[in-house]
């Protein structure tokens, strides 16, 4: 953020509440010096009209010397913390300045939530930079506007509130919430091995990273020979190559939610989407495709590129869930764009059957990414999402149910053991609490033989 024009400010200076009883106890000691003559109230109240003059002038001062500008974080997801940075510019050469609030509005675009941003910094001297910070935590996905900033000092007696304030704002995408996923949870995905795309494929073979160096085997390349170090041995070594795991898969998201007020599924969706974006654009090899069906139908083609996950993260930040998105447009539209030769994962909160039975022709899209096998559907709905997020509700055992399981085999009483305990019980009434004790009988045969 560039700092402030003189004309996009406006100030506000402001008695406070303490500086309205110094008010009232000056006018109160300057009428009664006046009407009984006192020189002592006349003093009095010279001291505090002056300590008020004092402080107006010194807070307006203030607030005009300080030039501000804000710094967003490169990344900010919801539900994980980020820092919005304030820069504060003292650009008097005499006045040093004490107690700095700035007070930034936060908005979301869609105007159903707002908030403010505090920070501050407690001397800047003069000509001198400081750095502040805020940290801010949403709960939503959307774009948010920052702005205006309130710049606030009541130094030095808090007689005086002087704010200026700046017109400037900002917007801010705020991505959807990251999911843990799972150990392994590419091999789950279809994917180009070797390293190799559909376009190298045709046009030749593509080694891979080095990994190192070994020793000749049958079938190797001259060209994979490293002469130093068979010169140097005496022996042929040739370089060795790690094939990687390529992607290159269009992600569909199906932004399908029945009842507004419930849309922890559509959002489970969204947040599962941009997991494995963010995940997968981390490998510059990688070509993605984001297609979104909601309220409107777009795509962006992003690789491993910064830029290009910035723009598809954006996409899903603004994207509205709707009770019938069109999941035929949408992959028309991104098959005009790209082709089919891309893998085709869809990401649902309802299930492929339900979609297919909505709209008859979405089956037919599928097809041709069915008879090559590289399609795939995820209900985030149902059990499915197990099968690639690390659950953060760890679902512990009922006692009554734990009692009721049979113990390992490692734990279970030799043979000898478990015939003396059924003579042993049956020897000794059941309804004795004394008998049970000398047993040792497990808890869970008592049990048995009380209901029986």
């Amino acid at each position: 953020m560039p700092a402030t024009p003189q004309s996009d400010t406006k100030r506000k200076h402001r008695l406070t509440k303490l500086g309205f009883h110094f008010l009232f106890v000056g006018a109160f000691a300057m009428f009664g010096g006046a009407w009984r003559t006192s020189n002592l109230l006349l003093i009095l109240a010279a001291l505090i009209f002056g300590a008020l003059l004092m402080q107006w002038r010194w807070s307006r001062k203030s607030a005009e010397c300080v030039s501000i500008r804000r710094r967003f974080p490169r990344e900010a997801f919801a539900g994980k913390p980020f820092r919005v940075r304030y820069r504060f510019t003292n650009v008097s050469r005499l006045i040093a300045i004490w107690t700095l609030r700035v007070e930034d509005e936060i908005e979301s675009v869609s105007g159903n939530a707002k908030s403010v941003a505090i920070s501050g910094v407690g001397r800047l001297n003069p000509e001198q930079t400081l750095v502040s910070h805020c940290d801010c935590l949403f709960t939503k996905r959307g774009r948010y506007r920052f702005g205006p900033i309130a710049l606030m000092t009541t130094f030095p007696f808090s007689l005086f509130s002087s704010r200026q304030y700046s017109n400037n704002t900002n917007e801010l995408h705020v991505f959807p919430a990251l999911l843990k996923l799972r150990n392994r949870w590419q091999t789950g995905l279809a994917s180009r091995s070797g390293g190799e795309s559909t376009t190298a494929r045709q046009s030749g073979s593509v080694e891979g990273d080095f990994f190192g160096l070994r020793e000749w085997q049958t079938g190797d390349s001259r060209k994979w020979i490293h002469w130093r170090t068979t010169a140097r041995l005496g022996e042929p070594a040739v370089r060795q190559f790690e094939q990687q795991r390529r992607f290159d898969t269009c992600i569909l998201v199906d932004a399908f939610c029945a009842d507004p007020d419930s849309d922890e599924a559509v959002e489970l969706a969204i947040s599962l989407s941009a997991t494995f974006l963010t995940h997968l654009s981390s490998s510059p090899s990688n070509r993605m495709v984001l297609a979104c069906a909601g309220t409107e139908t777009s795509g962006v083609i992003g690789g491993g590129s910064i830029a290009g996950k910035r723009r598809m993260l954006e996409l899903l930040s603004e994207l509205d869930h709707a009770p019938q998105p069109d999941l035929q447009k949408a992959i028309e539209d991104t098959t005009q764009i790209v082709g089919r030769g891309q893998d085709l994962l869809v990401i649902s909160p309802r299930s492929m059957e339900d979609a297919c039975t909505e709209n008859e022709a979405l089956s037919s899209c599928f097809t041709p990414w069915m008879r090559t096998g590289s399609f795939r559907w995820i209900n985030v709905s149902g059990r499915e999402l197990d099968r690639w997020v690390v659950s953060s509700r760890q679902e512990s055992p009922n006692p009554s149910q734990q009692a009721a399981q049979k113990q390992p085999e490692s734990e279970q009483n030799p043979p000898e053991v478990e015939k003396a305990l059924e003579e042993t019980e049956a020897a000794s009434p059941v309804g004795d609490p004394r008998a049970a004790s000398e047993s040792h009988a497990p808890p869970q045969d008592l049990t048995e033989q009380r209901d029986s």
